[in-house]
């Protein structure tokens, strides 16, 4: 049943099973099952065919569909067969297991006591040789800048392993100057093993990071990592409360750079610093440090680059971001200038932030423009469809999600998206005691290292790491104070999995994916020489490496200053050779080193530096000069000039200089508006909008060395577009015929038609006509492909037509009702969707999330035919399953059992006695109806005849004797598998007395109603003649 239909009158429906117990005698027992139906059924439990009572040592927990039985202090009396009744006004189920109730085990001598777990990790290794063994880790850390670290591993293992550190898969001393860490080797306390200290001096903020500590000797290698995090300590209030506050960073000296981003899509900043000692980076928006949270992820990328990622962007992110780079030498800014641009279609009411309790509820709620406009709702880039996790109501205009039984990871970013990609944001937070929960997925290349963290509300709270169930080794786990880390140093494929930290009933999870191995970067150029060549040039030439790499590659050139400790980037080349360098590529008048490096996508290689230093200054020359523009009334006139080195520059219209300290602005109040913009070597002049009484205006540039001019020509433009006077949009379905109409102010004027940029050419399929002042463009049979942006263009004028095309909806033919399946463990479970087209984008969905294909769920395609094949079901592949095809849905629940027996009735021995030329039935039921039996008497297999019938209906199986005879007594057994049903059949010339002491057994009886599963029960000795006619 599809959650939030309003579907009534559905019957109770077991999704899980409760699964039989054996518990010692004193123990505690739990019998757990999960049921559905409409109305929501009421639950009883049933043990000898009367209802049970909660009492001290029985309970019966329920939440929602999750219905328990939980036995206390169990008794050998508790032992039998309790059964679960569901019953609502549409009909009822039953569901029953069993309650083993063994005796306590006789008492062991008791074991000597064991040392503590930190004595035993300390215990001396055996003598023998052996590999590297970790006796104490390095645990992770979480300190304030200018704080000493140490971090301590201790190790076993013959002969003494060799020990090491390293941070972030790189050699220590390729990080640091040896005067900011020390390494002091010991011994471990106690044991033969032995310790290496590595102590960190004054912490900065880059030495945040992964350290591994690795031990080798002869017989193998073993790691361990702890995570270290340096944060900013906290700043102090202010002396003077009503002073303003100082600047956070200085200044900018040159005009930002200006990024663009639609609404909704994600905007991705790098800032790639060097520097010794190592920089810190700070971002800053709007003159305000800048912390990371849902939508603002910082972090650091292979290549070294410092990244901030604004996801999802709103019209409240734009502003200024600054990346901040200080270190003891001085310090650096980077700038940019977010602009998002926002959708001319918007929501009436968007989103807000909400937050929920773990358990409870949270309501997303926004408007739309229009009650017919279609929605989606995602959490981050998972689309969401809706289940009873995920409710999902339209009420006109209103779009509302509702999100049931909250858990740490529903906390996140969540999206409403109309047609068009336009996306209102929210942000759900879910209170529980886990405050910061685990990424959705985590992708790591073999051989890095791996680290998850978790903050928790409750300091010094204890959780619990586990992959796939299995609890993870205490040597990767660290925890201080709120936080707790898990680091896996060089992980392989073996450690991916589900990874989940876990405190009471609180859990989040994260997948954790191990991608293909790490490639070794490539290696070094050779040959490297330089020549000093003409004034103020320097030659650098230099071979490939040997041997070549693999994949593509370049070389990076940098320069150092001689008495600098800094290197910075020159530029990029892809072939070696020779390169000439000038006086353009340094900032300064002085002396200048080189190196240059290898470098591909799986790394860079190790600089190789030219021998000597070569004198170079500063000086800029014109690379491409202005040239006169000629644009129509109306439009932008852009100048533009290169130079051979950055250096900054001033701009003149009419003789006026244009402050370089306002990228934007007017000549005077009521003039000409414009904009300045310089990229690298490129200068740009744009005057916006330019008019008729601007014609004739001159535009100069001069800086150090350079000075250029150019003029504007303003031409009236020679013809009008009539219609479309505003962009048209447009959808067909394929096959239709599309005919996009321009009207110009002139007839017979030419006129060019374009998709996408580029101009069209007519064939079959686009035809262009002219008729008078207007011009067409037509499509006779639209198709997908002709989706597009089209423009008619003339004379620098433009009509712009948006062209979807679709195919037709999509229909299920098949099934068109909510379809129910039953399996047992290990049965092939195939669900089939039926389409009307053969081309149809078809995909399947299990409770509420897209489906992907593995060794336990294979998706299959015949033709129109869709199915999903679960090829060897378990209990936890049941559930809620949907099958999408554009925006219709088949629903699918599938439950699996897991069958502890094939025989239901007989549950014991049934002994039957009749007279001769009496009729004989035997019956035994079965779990499956497909299920064969083998009947046998007294070990020997039966065979059919008109004295012993076998008999076969539904899940019945019978062997009936029509009329018996004294020689058919026996021992009668109906086989499958390991297991059997008895049947002991006396056969007299008459009845014996009934009351023999020695024929006193229980006789089950099956007792059926229509619609529901088989309800067992116990009757007295006195109905022993129900076996037979």
């Amino acid at each position: 049943m599809k959650a939030g239909s309003g579907v009534q009158g559905s019957p109770p429906c077991f999704l899980r099973f409760p699964r039989p117990a054996r518990v010692v005698s004193g123990g505690q027992a739990e019998l757990q099952c999960v049921v559905l139906g409409e109305p929501p059924p009421t639950v009883v439990w049933e043990k000898g065919g009367q209802p049970l009572a909660a009492s001290e040592r029985l309970s019966f927990p329920a939440d929602g569909a999750e219905h328990g039985l939980l036995l206390s202090g169990a008794l050998p009396t508790d032992a039998g067969v309790y059964v679960c009744r569901a019953r609502n006004a549409a009909g009822e189920a039953y569901a029953a297991a069993a309650v083993t109730v063994l005796e306590p085990p006789v008492p062991a001598p008791a074991p000597a006591p064991e040392p503590p777990a930190a004595e035993r990790a300390q215990s001396p290794p055996e003598t023998g040789e052996g590999a590297p063994v970790f006796l104490t880790g390095p645990g992770s850390q979480w300190v304030l800048r200018g704080a000493e670290v140490v971090l301590t591993c201790q190790v076993g293992g013959l002969p003494e392993p060799t020990l090491s550190w390293e941070k972030d898969g790189m050699a220590l001393d390729e990080v640091w100057d040896s005067s900011h860490f020390a390494l002091v080797p010991g011994r471990a306390e106690g044991s033969r093993g032995v310790s290496l200290a590595l102590r960190i001096l004054a912490a900065r903020l880059p030495d945040s990071g992964v350290y591994v500590c690795h031990a080798r000797n002869p017989h193998g290698h073993a790691q361990a990592g702890a995570l270290l995090q340096v944060h900013q300590p906290p700043e102090s209030p202010p002396s003077d409360p009503d002073a303003p506050p100082a600047p956070v960073v200085e200044p900018l000296k040159c005009a930002p750079k200006t990024f663009w981003v639609n609404e909704g899509k994600h905007a991705k900043f790098r800032c790639y610093v060097m520097g010794k000692p190592e920089p810190e980076i700070e971002w800053h928006w709007e003159g305000r440090p800048l912390p990371p949270d849902r939508r603002r992820l910082m972090y650091r990328d292979r290549d070294g680059g410092f990244v901030l990622k604004v996801l999802y962007c709103q019209a409240k992110d734009r502003g200024l971001y600054v990346c901040a780079a200080r270190n003891s030498a001085g310090q650096t800014l980077s700038a940019v200038q977010l602009h998002v641009k926002e959708p001319r279609l918007r929501f009436s009411r968007p989103l807000q932030d909400v937050e929920g309790r773990e358990q409870g509820i949270a309501v997303l709620e926004c408007k739309v423009p229009n009650s017919r406009i279609p929605t989606a709702w995602f959490r981050e880039d998972q689309r969401l469809l809706p289940c009873r996790k995920y409710e999902q109501i339209e009420e006109g205009t209103v779009r509302r999600l509702i999100i049931h039984r909250l858990k740490a990871d529903d906390d996140g970013v969540y999206l409403c998206e109309m047609r068009g990609r336009v996306r209102s944001v929210a942000n759900v937070t879910v209170k529980g005691p886990i405050l910061k929960r685990l990424p959705r997925k985590l992708d790591v290349l073999e051989g890095e290292n791996a680290v998850l963290l978790v903050e928790t509300r409750e300091a010094g709270t204890e959780g619990r790491w586990s992959r796939d169930g299995e609890d993870l080794p205490a040597t990767c786990q660290s925890s201080s104070g709120h936080m707790h880390a898990l680091v896996l140093p060089g992980v392989t494929r073996e450690d991916a999995g589900e990874v989940t930290f876990s405190v009471g009933n609180s859990r989040t999870t994260t997948l954790l994916r191990v991608k293909c191995v790490k490639h070794s970067p490539p290696g070094p150029p050779v040959l490297a020489e330089m020549f000093k060549g003409h004034k103020n040039t320097v030659l650098l030439t230099w071979k490939p490496p040997e041997p070549a790499p693999e994949t593509p590659f370049i070389y990076r050139l940098e320069r150092q200053e001689v008495g600098s400790e800094d290197w910075a980037q020159c530029f990029s080349i892809e072939k070696a050779g020779a390169v000439e360098v000038p006086g353009d590529c340094v900032p300064t008048e002085g002396d200048y080193r080189f190196r240059v490096c290898t470098v591909s996508e799986h790394g860079r290689s190790p600089h190789v530096v030219f021998q000597g230093s070569a004198h170079l200054v500063p000086t800029a020359r014109l690379v491409a000069g202005l040239e006169d523009v000629q644009v129509y009334d109306g439009e932008d006139a852009v100048f533009s000039l290169d130079l051979s080195t950055i250096i900054q520059g001033t701009w003149f219209l009419n003789g006026q200089e244009l402050p370089s300290s306002e990228p934007e602005g007017q000549v005077e109040p009521g003039a000409l508006r414009y904009r300045v913009e310089q990229k690298g070597l490129q200068h740009k002049l744009i005057l916006q909008a330019v008019q008729q009484r601007d014609h004739g205006a001159l535009v100069g540039f001069t800086c150090p060395g350079v000075q250029d001019s150019a003029a504007l020509t303003i031409q009236e433009s020679p013809v009008h577009i009539l219609s479309p006077q505003a962009p048209v949009s447009l959808t067909f379905l394929t096959s239709e015929r599309v005919v996009l109409t321009c009207e110009l102010s002139r007839v017979d004027f030419p006129a060019s038609w374009y998709k996408d940029g580029q101009e069209v050419a007519e064939s079959e399929a686009l035809v262009v006509k002219t008729d008078g002042s207007k011009h067409r463009l037509i499509l006779p049979s639209a198709e997908v492909r002709d989706s597009g942006e089209f423009e008619c263009r003339t004379e620098g004028l433009s009509a712009f037509f948006s062209i979807t095309v679709q195919d037709p909806p999509v229909h299920i033919m098949n099934p068109r009702e909510h379809v129910f399946v039953h399996a047992i463990t290990s049965e092939c479970v195939v669900l089939t969707c039926e389409v009307d087209r053969d081309d149809a984008d078809v995909r399947w969905y299990k409770d509420g999330q897209e489906v992907e294909e593995g060794d336990f769920l294979v998706l299959q395609k015949d033709r129109t035919r869709h199915r999903l094949v679960l090829p060897a079901a378990q209990p936890p592949n049941g559930g809620e399953f949907q099958c999408v095809a554009g925006e219709e849905r088949a629903y699918f629940t599938v439950t699996i059992t897991d069958v502890s027996s094939w025989i239901v009735y007989p549950s014991g021995k049934v002994y039957v006695a009749a007279v001769r030329l009496e009729r004989v039935v035997l019956t035994c039921e079965l779990f499956r109806p497909w299920a064969e039996v083998c009947w046998s008497r007294d070990g020997v297999e039966v065979a059919e005849s008109p004295s012993l019938l076998l008999q076969k209906e539904d899940t019945i199986r019978r062997l009936v004797l029509p009329a018996a005879q004294l020689e058919d007594s026996g021992e009668y057994l109906c086989e499958i598998d390991d297991e059997s049903a008895s049947f002991t059949v006396t056969v007299t010339e008459s009845y014996q007395s009934q009351d023999s002491s020695d024929n006193n057994p229980d006789l089950c009886v099956l007792l059926k109603k229509p619609k529901n599963r088989p309800l067992w029960s116990r009757f007295p000795p006195w109905r022993r003649t129900a076996g037979a006619e």
